[in-house]
Parts: structure tokens; sequence; C-alpha cells
């Protein structure tokens, strides 16, 4: 009964361990209906038609390149994270303290890098003139106005939960 037992515990944790692993590898999840009805912002086509000036073409530059650092920090990280967790898999007793703290680490070195990117596209879109603003306001408008409308909202206005 105990080794039984022990059977259903050790596949409840690798089943979490497992999870934990792939929800830091990011994959690519397969296009539902939904996701084909989602046009996403084409940052080429907004380049193109936004005609740049030289200090703001280096502004655009700097926030593609602070998101693509960004993405690739997340996902070194979370390959690191993979890699412990598949380490941990091999020993006969499972080390939930340090796969927690693996994961924490992992949460805190991931906290800033949004908001650098962040940063870098707000400065772009400061230094664009009113017509200019206009085209990105144009472009991103249909995606707010499909995340101001998803069924799922976070907060329930009544009770605040």
């Amino acid at each position: 009964m105990f080794s039984k037992t022990s059977r259903y515990v050790a596949a409840a944790f690798i089943g979490l361990s497992v999870g934990m692993g792939s929800a830091f590898a990011q994959s690519v999840p397969p296009m539902t209906a939904v996701m084909q009805q989602i046009q996403r912002v084409d940052l080429k086509q907004i380049h193109d038609q936004l005609n740049l000036d030289p200090n703001q073409e280096i502004q655009w530059q700097a926030a593609l390149d602070a998101m693509r650092e960004s993405h690739a920090a997340e996902r070194m990280n979370a390959d690191v994270m993979q890699q412990q967790t598949t380490a941990m898999l091999d020993k006969p007793i499972l080390d939930l303290s340090a796969l927690h703290a693996a994961h924490e680490k992992a949460v805190q070195q991931d906290a800033g890098l949004p908001e650098k990117s962040a940063k870098a596209w707000l400065t772009f879109y400061h230094g664009l003139n009113d017509a200019q603003k206009t085209i990105v306001s144009n472009a991103l408008r249909p995606e707010l106005a499909k995340i101001t409308q998803h069924a799922a909202r976070p907060i329930d206005p009544r009770t605040g939960l």
C-alpha cells in the first residue's frame, strides 16, 4: 500500500514539475478559432507608414532591441528553469523548496524586463508627431478594443475580487 501511495505522490510531483517546466518553456499554442480572429499588430507595416526621421529611427531601433533582449532573457531564464527541473526529476526525492526557489529567482530576474521594453516604446511614442501618433493609435485601437471586450474580466466591479 505504501509503495502505491508513493507512486501516486511521485506522479503528482512529476506532473507538477513537468507542468511548471512547460509553463516556462513558452511553447507556441495551437491556433484556435479565437486566436485566428485576433489580428496582431504588424510592426513592419507601422514602421513603413510612419516615415520616421533619423532620431525617431534610432528610438524605434532601441525599442525593438529592448523588446528582443527582454524576450531573449525570458527565454534563457525559462531554459535554465527547465534544465533545473529536469535535473530534479533524476533524484529519488524531489526538493520542492529548491524548485520553488528557482521559480522565484526566475520571476525576479524577469520582473524588470517588460518595464525596460515598455519604457523604450513609450520614449519612442513620445518622440512622434501627432500624425504619427494617429497612425500608431489606429493600429493599436482594434487590439485594445478586443482586450476591453474580452469575456473573462479580471475583476468583478461589485466585489473587487
